[in-house]
């Protein structure tokens, strides 16, 4: 389950962020990450992980939100630019065998977002 490895780097990432936050935030309600189809990530695995390895942290009991992003490629032949299913990486226009592969292997965490302290 290499979900629990990047789920531990996800979040060493988010804890280092709400660190660096001043003047320091009340908590972390949500925490944004997308994903590309290519990196083979089963959400639910992932979600799983963020609860387990959030506990005990300042991310604590924040909700994770995954943003799947599809395959998606350019044809060097005739310019196509599309989405391409998994599996099949040729053109869906023209058939070519050159379409570059130019989505689908993000990884990243996109935001954060955090309950501001309110004054007194």
């Amino acid at each position: 389950m290499h979900e629990f490895s990047i789920c531990q780097s996800l979040v060493d990432a988010v804890v280092d962020e709400m660190r660096k936050i001043d003047p320091k935030p009340a908590r972390l309600l949500k925490t944004r990450v997308v994903i590309g189809k290519l990196r083979q990530v089963v959400p639910e695995f992932l979600e799983q992980a963020y609860k387990i390895l959030t506990k005990d942290t300042i991310a604590a009991d924040s909700a994770l939100e995954i943003e799947c992003l599809p395959v998606s490629g350019r044809c060097e032949d005739c310019g196509w630019c599309g989405e391409m299913p998994v599996g099949k990486f040729g053109c869906q226009a023209c058939g070519s065998v050159r379409a570059e592969i130019v989505g689908g292997r993000e990884l990243y965490l996109d935001n954060l977002e955090i309950e501001e302290q309110t004054s007194p």
